[in-house]
């Protein structure tokens, strides 16, 4: 893989798709210009926030039927206090986990390939590690 630099005006929904289309890892472009990479059934969508030049890879886990709010709650906060980094927020179907990545200097293919990497790694880690209770789906 060639290593270029996009430039913060190339920085695109396609751009970073082509990223991962050149790393052969497959990429598909949503109805609402977010990236989804799906590798063994989990899928990482990655949003482009061109005004705040920033790169959000996220992931999204639904809850187990009759999850308690409080529980959906601890869980979400257990991993804020706990995975640096890291952010998470419960809706309620579920919770998501996200990674923000600033782009204002340009960025490599393989920073966004890490940053995919590390959040994949590290979102699950961290719900086998706190979800104690379970309560993931």
């Amino acid at each position: 893989m060639n290593e270029y630099v996009l430039s913060p005006e190339e920085v695109s929904p396609q751009s970073i798709k082509a990223v991962f289309d050149d790393a052969l890892i497959g990429a598909t472009l949503t109805a609402d210009d977010k990236v989804c990479v799906n590798e063994e059934g989990i899928k990482v969508f990655i949003s482009v926030e061109e005004d705040k030049q920033l790169l959000t890879f996220f992931l999204l886990f639904g809850w187990r039927r009759g999850t308690r709010p409080e529980d959906q709650l601890e869980l979400t906060n257990t991993l804020n206090q706990n995975v640096v980094f890291l952010r998470a927020w419960a809706f309620p179907e579920g919770i998501v986990l996200d990674y923000a990545l600033p782009y204002d200097g340009g960025l490599l293919p393989q920073q966004v390939l890490s940053a995919y990497q590390w959040l994949r790694r590290t979102a699950i880690w961290g719900i086998q590690q706190y979800d104690q209770k379970h309560i993931v789906a």
